[in-house]
């Protein structure tokens, strides 16, 4: 059973699911910082997440709530737990409640692969997760938050309002970083 530990991690992950402005920026970070990403050159995996009209159509923005992006998660969750997909419990004793952990529950695993074999375009999905989770790696939620935080338009974002793009000043940023790197080839 695959479990994510916290609701903070949860909505840091989903931010970089839905922005890839933002996840490319977090790459071209680790390139600049020489972290490794298994199996990933970030360079070239950022200037994929940019390419063409992708960063346009996969958005899908964020609030920014009391601990950075947020989205109520009861409704698209509820659904999933009726239907026997995943699992939420509740760590600690309300009303302390520590944490919420996530669980995919083997229905859900079973329809997720059904849903790969019938729909093939949906393989973004799958691919952009596993770059999100490699990206994160062990960080916690108040980690990853912390990084999301660094970006001056997130952290400069009024409460309630959506968090802004950044893919003009990434797009920027590749490029130079791009042309840094063929001029020390040449």
């Amino acid at each position: 059973m695959a479990v994510l530990r916290g609701q903070k991690k949860l909505q840091a992950l989903d931010f970089w699911l839905r922005n890839p402005d933002y996840l490319a920026d977090e790459l071209l970070n680790a390139a600049e910082a020489g972290r490794s990403v298994p199996g990933v050159s970030p360079v070239d995996r950022a200037a994929a997440l940019l390419e063409g009209d992708e960063p346009d159509l996969e958005s899908y923005p964020m609030i920014r709530w009391r601990y950075g992006a947020y989205e109520s998660l009861d409704d698209a969750l509820a659904l999933l737990v009726a239907h026997g997909l995943i699992g939420i419990d509740a760590i600690g004793t309300a009303p302390d409640i520590d944490r919420w952990d996530y669980c995919l529950l083997p229905a859900g695993r079973q329809d997720a692969q059904e849903m790969r074999s019938q729909e093939p375009d949906l393989s973004w999905y799958d691919e952009r997760a596993a770059l999100v989770l490699l990206l994160a790696g062990d960080r916690s939620g108040s980690a990853l938050k912390e990084l999301q935080y660094a970006q001056g338009e997130y952290e400069r974002t009024h409460m309630g309002e959506d968090i802004a793009g950044i893919l003009p000043r990434v797009r920027a940023r590749l490029s130079a970083l791009q042309s840094k790197v063929s001029e020390g080839s040449a």
